[in-house]
């Protein structure tokens, strides 16, 4: 199956794509599905009927159980959306319930969502009685054993310091803060909640912890670390969902960097037990080398940092973005910026602001996409495996040579692609080096079975992956050690979604 790239004009990039309104407050648009299937003609997607039949044919061809036996901490398959309004406990739960299925079959671990957050949970009264939606989150994820990261926080806008609920809770509320936390968490027992996210992108603050100070957010860090103690839970803390701190600019006076370091000189490390960042831009910052250099510069050891929203940011404009794109995101989110999780930004297609988030594994509909079948292709060819070196065989190729699991059928897997340079000719290139016979698996789980290698393989910007016993007769560049830190100006001309700051 072979996506044809379609021509349009030129867009804004997708840093034009902001956060205007929280992901999570949205009221879902009362989807005009003329516009939607207008919209969706100007991209990349090829959505259709036929192509829904075509993924969920082959998707229901793969092994469910040994998808959720095939679990690995180290590379942690995440997705974030599965909440409301995409997700409702009173929604076409026909659809829900397969798109659930879908997602274990292709590989999905971990799902993110903000159903813990005070103000979704609480009722008109502000106490936490409203779980309806988390508690059929929960049960859905239980069937395919997924894990949980949930965000929490984020109070009724009254018991808030800015009187809006994308802000810290006034300290007259704690006692009200701590029983919400102590109630919440408590409806945890018994499901697999792996990480507990305080708030969301708070090192900008004017949009996601308005009127609020890193002060606020190490006390509310404490006060949820010792409510998850308190009840015995196994579920790590994670702090920050840094997007701003991707340079030194960002942010203003207060947020970014600034917000990260004196959250650091406050302690908060003693009560985070990951950090997590959104929407890396490979080439054009390093956002999880600064997390790391931050713990270096106040001597802490490394915790492991986490990729909590993850879209396209290889794109350079709006529309631009190929399906099978984001198996080049998994191979750089786990191996080059060495995260133990990436959060796929997002489950369904949907208008946030107005503007068409085109970029779920599902239509608007809930019809799957081909996305999702490259989704499970970086599963195969990513999960559980370890990073041997990271090379560039060839100019414009980024090749990634992994070692399996004791287990597996072969030793090796190579994920290799070609990258537009903007300067080369040519659309394919010959990838040499290779020996032996080797079964290779295109990014649509197509399988060309017991290829000769030694002749090479002919690559595009379409990412394959080579499953051998053999490795390659590379010189070692492994990138990882080599590379070149973005500097201020790459950073600040990237294409991640970022918040207004204002």
């Amino acid at each position: 199956m072979k996506v044809i790239d379609k021509k349009c004009s030129s867009y804004l990039s997708i840093l034009t794509f902001l956060y205007c309104i929280p992901t999570f407050a949205y009221a879902d648009v009362n989807a005009d599905h003329k516009t939607y299937q207008i919209e969706i003609l100007k991209t990349r997607e090829e959505v259709s009927a036929k192509e829904a039949d075509y993924v969920y044919k082959k998707l229901m061809q793969r092994n469910l159980q040994q998808q959720i036996a095939n679990r690995d901490d180290n590379t942690q398959f995440g997705l974030h959306g599965m909440e409301i309004p995409a997700v409702n406990a009173n929604g076409d739960l026909t659809k829900i319930n397969q798109a659930y299925s879908l997602l274990a079959r292709a590989g999905v671990d971990s799902l993110r969502s903000f159903e813990t957050a005070w103000h979704r949970v609480s009722d008109s009264s502000g106490n936490p009685t409203n779980f309806t939606q988390l508690d059929f989150q929960l049960k859905e994820a239980k069937k395919y054993n997924m894990s949980h990261l949930f965000v929490f926080g984020y109070p009724p806008a009254k018991y808030t310091v800015a009187n809006n609920k994308l802000s810290a809770v006034q300290s007259k509320y704690y006692d009200k803060y701590k029983d919400y936390l102590h109630v919440t968490l408590s409806r945890l027992k018994g499901y697999n909640v792996k990480y507990a996210e305080l708030a969301n992108e708070v090192d900008a603050p004017s949009v996601w912890w308005m009127k609020s100070t890193p002060e606020q957010y190490v006390q509310e860090m404490k006060m949820l670390k010792e409510s998850i103690a308190a009840l015995g839970l196994p579920i790590k803390t994670v702090a920050f969902a840094a997007t701003y701190s991707r340079n030194s600019l960002l942010g203003g006076i207060t947020g970014g960097r600034r917000f990260i370091d004196k959250s650091f000189q406050l302690g908060i490390d003693q009560y985070s037990d990951a950090y997590s960042i959104h929407h890396f831009s490979y080439g054009n910052d390093d956002l999880p080398g600064y997390m790391r250099s931050v713990q270096a510069k106040h001597h802490l050891s490394n915790k492991e940092i986490l990729d909590t929203e993850q879209l396209d940011t290889a794109s350079t404009g709006r529309f631009q973005s190929n399906p099978y794109d984001l198996i080049k995101l998994f191979a750089r989110g786990f191996y080059y910026y060495d995260m133990k999780r990436v959060d796929y930004f997002i489950a369904k297609d949907r208008y946030l602001n107005n503007k068409l988030y085109y970029f779920g594994l599902f239509d608007i509909d809930w019809n799957p996409k081909l996305r999702l079948l490259a989704y499970a292709m970086a599963v195969d060819s990513m999960k559980g495996r370890t990073l041997i070196g990271i090379y560039q065989p060839s100019k414009g190729v980024e090749a990634y040579v992994l070692k399996s699991k004791e287990d597996s059928p072969t030793k090796y897997s190579i994920i290799a692609w070609l990258n537009d340079t903007g300067t080369q000719s040519n659309k394919s290139v010959l990838l040499e080096g290779l020996s032996g016979n080797a079964d290779i698996e295109h990014w649509n789980l197509d399988i060309a079975k017991n290829i000769d290698l030694t002749k090479g393989v002919q690559i595009d910007n379409r990412p394959i992956a080579i499953y051998t016993n053999q490795l390659p007769s590379w010189v070692n560049n492994n990138k990882m050690k080599n590379a070149l830190y973005a500097d201020e100006s790459r950073a600040l001309k990237s294409h991640a979604p970022m918040p207004t700051d204002k």
